[in-house]
């Protein structure tokens, strides 16, 4: 049977994954966006577990998404994924988030490494797996905002804040699931911000796992942008015993209209 290039899944937003004004948390998208993921690669016969026994397992290294409009409370929303390049060890995976119209109203795009976990490194990507994947090269999102040059500003304001790693925070690989990272960012964004502005765009950079027991800081640089009215907001996830950044994520923030 000929696999179709992209895969698709539907979900509903739950009460358990939104805001107390119905929105869908971003911690909760990252984690729709995964079990897409998962699923698609399931239906090839390439499941997270099977790869986990075989002694490999993927690893994600960057979420790159822009928001158009976010989900509500009981909205139904189907996910379309797909893969758009495969280059040595790396995967480059898109998602496409649609309401219950069929339009796009999230983009996203991430990228992924072969992992080997009896050797500790990165593994070029078998032949044979990567026959199993119909390539489509449509890219979702490209666009960067890690590399603005607005975060080179002298000026911003600055705050930072600290956690404790739990163990509801480690995954099967014995390390903090990707996920936690942007809980952990969008939990440390004062109030002004929740309440007064909507997230339009975030992207991710995973640079060193988290392990537990330990403590995590998040140092956050807030910079308006020109209009005055909106803002970049860059964070780092440092792990407190290593005093190095496991993780960056840099956040686009728009001033509420109703406000």
């Amino acid at each position: 049977m000929t696999q179709l290039p992209s895969f698709q899944k539907t979900f509903e937003v739950h009460s358990y994954e939104s805001f107390y004004n119905g929105q869908l948390k971003p911690s909760k998208l990252i984690d729709y966006f995964n079990d897409t993921g998962e699923n698609h690669s399931e239906t090839i016969g390439h499941s997270m577990e099977n790869i986990f026994q075989q002694g490999f397992s993927w690893i994600v290294l960057s979420w790159n998404v822009a928001i158009e409009k976010w989900p509500q409370l009981r909205d139904k929303i189907t996910i379309e994924t797909w893969i758009s390049k495969v280059k040595r060890c790396f995967a480059y995976r898109e998602f496409l988030l649609k309401n219950n119209r069929n339009k796009p109203i999230i983009r996203a795009s991430s990228r992924w490494i072969f992992y080997n976990l009896t050797k500790n490194r990165s593994e070029r990507i078998p032949r044979n797996l990567i026959n199993l994947w119909p390539i489509s090269e449509q890219e979702t999102y490209s666009d960067a905002i890690q590399d603005s040059a607005i975060l080179q500003q002298a000026e911003y304001q600055s705050f930072e804040n600290s956690y404790q790693v739990q163990k509801e925070d480690i995954d099967i690989l014995g390390h903090v699931h990707n996920t936690r990272y942007v809980y952990w960012g969008m939990d440390n964004k004062p109030e002004f911000i929740k309440k007064e502005y909507i997230l339009k765009h975030i992207q991710v950079t995973y640079h060193h796992e988290i392990k537990y027991p330990g403590d995590i800081v998040i140092k956050q640089k807030m910079f308006p942008l020109p209009d005055k009215k909106n803002m970049l907001i860059h964070d780092q996830i440092i792990a407190d015993n290593k005093h190095k950044v496991s993780a960056e994520i840099v956040t686009k923030w728009e001033k509420r209209s109703s406000l």
